[in-house]
């Protein structure tokens, strides 16, 4: 196992959409990397930037960067060895609009900077069910504050999940910050709700982790939740 991660780090290493910054500028000296930086420096284009906070394996941002050619994707994770699979299918299939992102999701305010991005994705992150202040868990509203600012007006989270408790709180703090729950629904697969929603975010909700297929064998019931941040004046 250690001489696979160690593998894949040196691999990561040679890949050109896979950013690993030195992190500690940024806890010490608060520098940043990248930020305000993404579509002029690495996608070379102004189409909408969609990032996925705790991308794992990597396989949510390259499934949708395949389906969505018109929009770039960043799959950001503090294990570089774990989106190592992501980043080289990505570059196998010669996709240009998907890239890769190491870091700590607490200090993910150096890397972005206000109104960059359209939209920001939370697939399966932990639920932290014992994160009573909100430090830790991604999807409290101490987190959402700091995505409304990186978001445009009026930007779009996603939340993917198979924890009922952090569904459920989610739909009680997320409107307490101003944001509007615009769809949410606690068993997406067998409810029907694929069914009644456009068909470009069924086509991505329908992509199946290796994790999340593992939770669905075990009769997990798959959550969704879509908020449109408030509209800046």
């Amino acid at each position: 196992m250690a001489k696979d991660k160690l593998k894949r780090w040196a691999e990561n290493k040679t890949f050109p959409h896979v950013f690993e910054p030195n992190l500690m500028p940024i806890i010490r000296e608060n520098a940043t990397f990248m930020k305000g930086l993404w579509r002029e420096e690495f996608y070379k284009n102004n189409n909408p930037l969609v990032v996925e906070l705790g991308c794992g394996k990597g396989e949510y941002a390259v499934g949708q960067a395949q389906r969505n050619l018109d929009k770039n994707y960043l799959g950001v994770d503090v294990k570089g060895h774990r989106f190592h699979k992501g980043a080289k299918e990505s570059l196998e299939m010669g996709l240009t609009n998907v890239a890769f992102l190491r870091a700590r999701i607490e200090f993910i305010d150096a890397f972005f900077a206000d109104n960059e991005l359209d939209e920001i994705w939370l697939t399966f992150s932990d639920p932290m069910p014992n994160d009573h202040d909100g430090n830790r868990r991604i999807t409290s509203g101490f987190y959402m504050k700091r995505y409304e600012r990186m978001l445009k007006s009026e930007g779009i989270v996603h939340i993917k999940h198979d924890n009922p408790a952090l569904y459920e709180r989610a739909l009680r703090e997320i409107p307490l910050m101003g944001a509007e729950i615009i769809l949410h629904d606690d068993n997406i697969y067998e409810s029907g709700f694929l069914n009644t929603i456009d068909e470009k975010l069924k086509d991505v909700l329908e992509i199946r982790t290796f994790y999340e297929q593992m939770w669905l064998k075990e009769g997990r019931k798959i959550k969704y939740i879509q908020a449109r941040m408030p509209e800046k004046k």
